[in-house]
């Protein structure tokens, strides 16, 4: 069972355009984030997921030029994404822990505690659960984090357009899913969605 770090990153951002590859502290945020997750221990591989669109291209030859792995796929479909990777890269019985590039600042010893805590048997863990349609996080935003069995996510549906762009939506959470629950609190809004949430996490 080998563990995958995948980073899902695009430059179109509607709120805030190209903030992935935006300077953050003493790099981009793309590459903040990819550096501490190389740290954690257990994790065979981080890949940056971004799309085949033009407006990518950028993303590719900054990862191209800083030794930062890099996959390409679908833009809106971002399950799809997730499942062309997975085919290429993974073995069924591994697992794919997701990360989505605006969140730079998500705690370290959270990502290692995760990782950690992946048992064979799951099928999807994640520091959130859906109740009554929504889904409600352990650690807030910004530290969130889902590990899914390759087998379990090749399966999941896209037959709606909110699985295929945030993925975890396919999730069976009554049948299928498992949560990470911890008494720890975190900063409760650490993603980088407009830019005075750049300006102040920078």
């Amino acid at each position: 069972m080998n563990k995958f770090m995948f980073i899902q990153a695009r430059m179109s951002s509607s709120r805030l355009p190209g903030k992935v590859l935006l300077p953050f502290r003493d790099s981009t945020v793309l590459q903040y984030l990819y550096r501490k997750c190389e740290d954690i221990n257990g994790i065979d591989k981080v890949v940056i997921l971004t799309s085949v669109e033009s407006s990518d291209d950028e993303i590719e030859r900054i990862c191209d030029l800083e030794g930062m792995k890099v996959f390409r796929g679908d833009l809106l479909n971002v399950l799809k994404r997730y499942k062309s990777a997975s085919r290429l890269l993974c073995e069924e019985e591994d697992y794919v822990i997701r990360l989505c590039a605006d969140s730079p600042l998500i705690d370290s010893a959270l990502i290692q505690s995760f990782t950690n805590a992946i048992r064979a048997e799951d099928k999807f863990f994640s520091t959130r659960k859906l109740v009554e349609g929504e889904l409600q996080s352990f650690t807030g935003k910004g530290n969130n984090l889902d590990a899914f069995r390759v087998d379990y996510l090749l399966q999941l549906n896209e037959l709606t357009e909110e699985n295929r762009e945030h993925l975890v939506y396919a999730v069976n959470y009554s049948k299928d899913s498992r949560t990470y629950e911890t008494d720890l609190t975190f900063p409760t809004d650490l993603c980088i969605d407009t830019l005075s949430d750049y300006q102040r996490l920078s």
